[in-house]
């Protein structure tokens, strides 16, 4: 084998422990410390310099999307398992309350995914994306069978998860706040009123 091939192996091996050690290290801070942890902090801990994390993960909502694809199995299991329930309105609720518990994996992680949107190019709407979509296959059915009314989206429920998320960090929420706002939003989503009112 070449010197050069060599040196180029060694360095995409060294490019990718350094990437593993970075996420390894962003999850536990991100764990312990909220969406906003120091990235110094975790670059420190990886064991490499800030321009080495920046250089893998520009911003920290690209670090947070990585993240969250790590843990990707785990919501899609949830899918799946959701997915063969015979009632659909059953199966709607599930899904939000997945969606609610994926969203409090950290601290603070309901805020930027809102936000994201918001950027052009934000990695983190791809993930949004792909919720919302999920989504939209639950209350579809919903809908088809009369138990939630016509006027909804995928949207709305994907941001209503994100509240009753965030509700869970508030320093106002109590040990049942998350529990009655969800009631509050399940009564809402899967009433069959078409109210204009509701809109």
């Amino acid at each position: 084998m070449a010197a050069g091939e060599t040196r180029a192996r060694r360095t995409r091996s060294d490019s990718e422990r350094n990437r593993s050690g970075i996420l390894d290290q962003a999850e536990k801070h991100f764990t312990d410390h909220g969406v906003g942890a120091s990235l110094e902090a975790v670059a420190r801990d990886a064991g490499v310099g800030s321009a080495t994390l920046y250089r893998h993960f520009p911003t920290r909502d690209a670090l947070l999307a990585e993240l969250l694809q790590r843990r990707a199995s785990q919501i899609e299991a949830e899918k799946e398992r959701i997915d063969a329930l015979e009632d659909s309105a059953a199966a709607l609720e599930e899904w939000t309350v997945a969606l609610e518990e994926f969203f409090a994996a950290f601290d603070g992680l309901p805020g930027p995914l809102r936000s994201a949107f918001q950027e052009e190019h934000n990695p983190l709407a791809v993930t949004c994306v792909g919720f919302i979509e999920s989504t939209d296959h639950f209350l579809t059915a919903a809908q088809r069978d009369g138990r939630a009314p016509d006027w909804l989206r995928g949207r709305d429920i994907f941001l209503a998860a994100l509240a009753a998320s965030w509700v869970r960090g508030s320093s106002l929420a109590d040990e049942v706040s998350q529990q009655q706002v969800r009631a509050l939003l399940r009564d809402g989503y899967l009433s069959t009123s078409r109210d204009a009112s509701r809109r």
